[in-house]
């Protein structure tokens, strides 16, 4: 059975022949459920704050796992963003290989444009220096061909003309 300080309070006990002193008696139980009921106080404190330190117990854990949930977000997250930018930094770089591998090719065709341009013109070149110097031939065989038929003072006018002038078919 449970006592509570107003049960010892008003507890009666039955008169006997030589029983104890019926005020220290009285006192004695007064100091028991004094003591009871500081001890229930305690005890209810004890309870409300063990509640309280339960609520907080379980917004720590609630806290706890949120951190727990948010790091491993966080962690997800990060590799997933690290794994985003190596497929991107990959992809730059083949895109950079692929555009080089165009401009190389643009270069060599560029390179075999202009050495084909530039045979091109050798041939050009040599082709009017050979027509040039077939020219000149011709006119130093002409030159050659006019002093050593130099005109008589008997010769007719024609023949002067015609040497002073240059050649038709040239």
């Amino acid at each position: 059975m449970k006592y509570t300080s107003n049960d010892i309070r008003g507890a009666t006990f039955s008169r006997r022949l030589r029983g104890a002193d019926e005020a220290e008696l009285r006192a004695f139980l007064d100091g028991v459920a004094g003591q009871l009921e500081q001890l229930e106080r305690e005890f209810s404190a004890s309870q409300a704050r063990c509640a309280q330190l339960e609520r907080e117990l379980e917004r720590y854990r609630s806290l706890d796992q949120g951190l727990r949930d948010t790091l491993l977000e966080v962690k997800t997250t990060s590799e997933g963003a690290r794994e985003a930018a190596r497929k991107e930094a990959e992809l730059i770089v083949r895109e950079a290989e692929f555009k080089a591998g165009q401009l190389l090719a643009g270069g060599r065709e560029e390179q075999r444009r202009l050495r084909s341009d530039l045979e091109t013109l050798r041939e050009r070149r040599d082709s009017f220096t050979r027509r040039i110097r077939h020219l000149l031939e011709q006119q130093l065989e002409l030159v050659d061909l006019l002093s050593q038929s130099e005109p008589s003072a008997d010769a007719p006018a024609d023949q002067e003309e015609h040497r002073a002038g240059p050649p038709s078919d040239l």
